[in-house]
């Protein structure tokens, strides 16, 4: 059977029939209410000892203030992990400066596009990051963003996969954000499909990867000569540190 309940007149807290004062904000409850209700049970003496020792029992006490500190310390352990595997950098070469002029890639494109007979051209990984380096170099002042700078764009290739790279820093501190692409040329038009993304070491969950291309959309904005070159091309194949690209019969 339901116990009765004293609702306090100032703040609607329902209170336990044996309390005088209000639970919650003090105020003095109107017990004459008690004389009216001849039909509620009457608790037994074990009732009303077993339900008061619930209220005020210090083990259930603690272990609720157990539980809270442990769910604290675990969200701010996950918190902590996170944050330091997006602050470690990924495996990438560090910055080099150079003062020597950097292969001219877009030339060579122009080229290939431009041959009557199909032909094949291949490019490092090195002197593509080279030539990229030089292009952001001269368009920084467009991937730069409020807080956020530009540091460096970087590309590495694998058999089948491109992985692109951008570091920017803020106050100082270098922020990475990484993405595997499947690149094909397919109805004449260059598609990068997402494989995986990370934001410094932490993993990007595949779900999200359609709605991340914003990561990287500055830097394919500022290669767009490029892209419509690479548009042109018949083929695109990733090896092990080298893209091989080839056109098509003119």
């Amino acid at each position: 059977a339901t116990s009765i309940q004293l609702t306090c007149p100032e703040c609607q807290r329902g209170n336990e029939a044996e309390r005088i004062y209000c639970h919650d904000c003090g105020a003095r409850l109107d017990r004459s209410v008690l004389a009216n209700r001849k039909t509620a049970k009457i608790e037994t003496a074990e009732e009303l000892h077993k339900r008061m020792r619930g209220m005020f029992s210090q083990r259930r006490i603690k272990a609720r203030l157990a539980l809270f500190k442990t769910v604290k310390i675990l969200l701010a352990a996950c918190a902590a992990a996170a944050l330091v595997e997006i602050l470690l950098p990924p495996d990438v070469p560090p910055a080099v400066k150079t003062e020597t002029l950097p292969p001219q890639i877009n030339l060579s494109l122009e080229t290939l596009t431009e041959s009557r007979q199909p032909q094949t051209m291949q490019f490092s990984e090195e002197d593509v990051n080279a030539y990229l380096g030089n292009v952001m170099k001269h368009k920084k002042e467009k991937l730069e963003h409020p807080l956020l700078a530009f540091e460096r764009a970087i590309l590495g290739f694998t058999e089948g996969n491109c992985r692109m790279t951008m570091e920017r820093s803020i106050f100082g501190y270098s922020i990475f954000t990484s993405g595997d692409y499947d690149v094909q040329v397919k109805d004449g038009k260059v598609r990068a499909t997402p494989k995986s993304a990370a934001i410094g070491r932490m993993p990007i969950h595949p779900s999200v990867l359609p709605y991340a291309r914003f990561l990287f959309s500055d830097a394919v904005a500022a290669m767009d000569r490029e892209h419509k070159l690479l548009n042109k091309v018949g083929s695109i194949q990733m090896h092990d540190k080298m893209v091989e690209v080839s056109s098509t019969a003119q």
